[in-house]
C-alpha cells in the first residue's frame, strides 16, 4: 500500500505499512511484532505523525483506517460508539442528521480520525464550553502489546466507578495500546450560532476584552485571540473571534453585552457573522495550527494559566525577534499556539536557544511548551516535549507494565518513552 501521508516520519521510511481490518488481525500483528522485536507506530490518517521525537526505525506502521464504521449510535441516549479509523468529519455528518454533535473541533478536523483525536487528546476552541476530547470520551476498546483487549468505561454517561482507565490511553500517543473503538457523549446542536470578529489596534486591548468577557456572566462557546490577524482572510490586525451559540434571545443579549465591552475597550471594528461567513471564520480558527505556512515552520503549543496569557504573549513578541511569529490563543483555557517562520537552516542553533528560553519562561509559571511541528535538524537540537519532571518515573513505570517489550511508538513520547 502506498500513501503520501505515511511515506516517511522525520525522514524515516516505514519498512512495512499494515492495515488490519479486525481486532484479531491487530492481535496477530502485535504478537508477531513482540516475537520479532519490531517497532509499531499506530496511525489513523497520518495528520498528526509529525508530533513527537524522531523515530530511530519504523518496522511497522499500523494504520487503523479500516476500523471506519459506526458500532452503535443511540440518538435518544446522546451516545455513539465508532471505530477508531472513522474520520471525525464523517461522524459529525451522521450526527447532524439528528441535530446532534460531538463538540470537539480539533486541528486537522477534515483529515483526523477518531483514534488519532483520542490518542493525542486533540481539542479545538469548543473546549471552553464543552471541555477537551478527554472529557467527552465515555469508553474505549484497546488492544495492548500483549494482545490483551481492554474495555474501559462504557456507553452511558455515568459509568465510571473507581479508576477511570480511559485516561491512561487518552493523550498517550499510541505508546500504551492500539485504540480500536471509542464511545462518546453527544450534545444537541444549538438553535442558532453566531461568531463575532472584534478587531483592535493593539494585542493588549484584544486580550483585555477577552478577559472581561470571560470574567462576566456571558457563556461564549469560544474566545480566541489572534496576534497578527486570521490566516487566509483579509484580517491582519490583532483580533478576537468569539462564538455565541444557543437560544436566539440569549444569543442576541450576549452579542449586545460583548458589543458594549468591546466599545469601552477601544475595538476598531465589530462584526457579527452567520452562515457562510461564519463557517469560513470558524474553519480558519480550527485550522490555525495545521501548519499551512511557508516551509520551514515551527508550531509550538503552550499550556499555561489563562491569567498568564497576556504577559506571555507580550514577552514572546520581543523574544522571538528576528523571526516571524503568529500567535493564537484559546484564552479561556490558557492554550497558546505559536507559529515561527521565515528562518533558514543556519539559524537552527539560534532558534533552539530562543525556544529554550521560552520553555524555561513557561516552566517558571507552571506551564509547558511542546513542539508539534519542527524541521528534523531543529528536533535534533531540542527535545520536542521538554522535561517531564516528577511525572517521568511514573510514566516510565506505566509504559513498562503495559508495553514491557517497548514495541509501541518507542522513543517518540515524553522522556523518550
Amino acid at each position: 500500500m502506498q500513501d503520501a501521508n505515511f511515506s516517511q516520519i522525520d525522514g524515516v521510511i516505514p519498512q512495512e505499512i499494515v492495515e488490519p481490518s479486525s481486532v484479531s488481525e491487530v492481535q496477530s500483528m502485535l504478537d508477531q511484532a513482540v516475537k520479532k522485536k519490531l517497532s509499531v507506530i499506530p496511525a489513523g490518517n497520518g495528520s498528526k505523525l509529525s508530533i513527537g521525537n524522531p523515530p530511530t526505525q519504523i518496522d511497522l506502521l499500523m494504520t487503523m483506517r479500516k476500523f471506519d464504521k459506526v458500532v452503535e449510535y443511540i440518538p435518544d441516549d446522546l451516545t455513539i460508539t465508532v471505530g477508531s479509523g472513522m474520520l471525525l468529519k464523517d461522524v459529525q455528518k451522521i450526527l447532524a442528521d439528528n441535530n446532534q454533535l460531538l463538540p470537539t473541533n480539533p486541528p486537522y478536523e477534515n483529515d483526523a480520525t477518531i483514534g488519532g483525536v483520542v490518542a493525542t487528546n486533540s481539542s479545538g476552541p469548543h473546549r471552553l464550553r464543552y471541555g477537551t476530547t478527554r472529557d467527552l470520551v465515555l469508553g474505549l476498546r484497546v488492544v495492548q502489546a500483549s494482545g490483551t483487549i481492554i474495555k474501559a468505561g462504557g456507553k452511558v454517561v455515568k459509568n465510571v466507578a473507581g479508576y477511570d482507565i480511559n485516561k491512561l490511553y487518552i493523550a498517550s500517543y499510541g505508546t500504551l495500546g492500539i485504540i480500536t473503538e471509542a464511545s462518546f457523549k453527544l450534545f444537541p446542536k444549538p438553535e442558532i450560532e453566531r461568531t463575532m470578529l472584534l478587531t483592535f489596534s493593539q494585542h493588549s486591548k484584544a486580550i483585555r476584552v477577552a478577559t472581561e468577557i470571560l470574567k462576566s456572566q456571558l457563556l461564549p462557546v469560544f474566545v480566541n485571540f489572534f496576534s497578527t490577524g486570521i490566516p487566509t482572510t483579509e484580517v491582519l490586525d490583532p483580533c478576537l473571534l468569539v462564538g455565541i451559540d444557543g437560544h436566539p434571545e440569549t444569543v442576541s443579549w450576549q452579542i449586545d453585552q460583548i458589543n458594549s465591552i468591546a466599545d469601552l475597550n477601544g475595538a476598531v471594528k465589530i462584526e457579527v457573522s452567520k452562515d457562510q461567513k461564519q463557517s469560513e471564520l470558524r474553519s480558519r480558527l480550527c485550522a490555525f495550527p495545521e501548519g499551512k505556512w511557508s516551509d520551514p515552520v515551527v508550531i509550538c503549543r503552550i499550556n499555561i494559566r489563562p491569567s498568564d496569557v497576556s504577559d506571555f504573549i507580550s514577552s514572546v513578541l520581543d523574544i522571538v525577534d528576528p523571526f516571524s511569529v503568529h500567535a493564537m490563543s484559546h484564552i479561556g483555557n490558557g492554550t497558546v499556539y505559536l507559529i515561527l517562520s521565515d528562518f533558514v537552516e543556519e539559524q537552527f542553533d539560534l532558534l533552539a536557544t530562543i525556544l529554550t528560553i521560552l520553555r524555561n519562561q513557561v516552566a517558571n509559571i507552571q506551564g509547558n511548551l511542546i513542539l508539534e511541528t519542527a524541521p528534523l535538524g531543529l528536533k535534533n537540537l531540542i527535545d520536542v516535549w521538554g522535561e517531564a519532571g516528577k511525572k517521568s518515573q511514573l510514566m516510565t513505570q506505566i509504559k513498562s507494565k503495559l508495553d514491557p517489550t517497548n514495541i509501541l511508538n518507542p522513543g517518540r513520547f515524553v522522556s523518550g518513552i
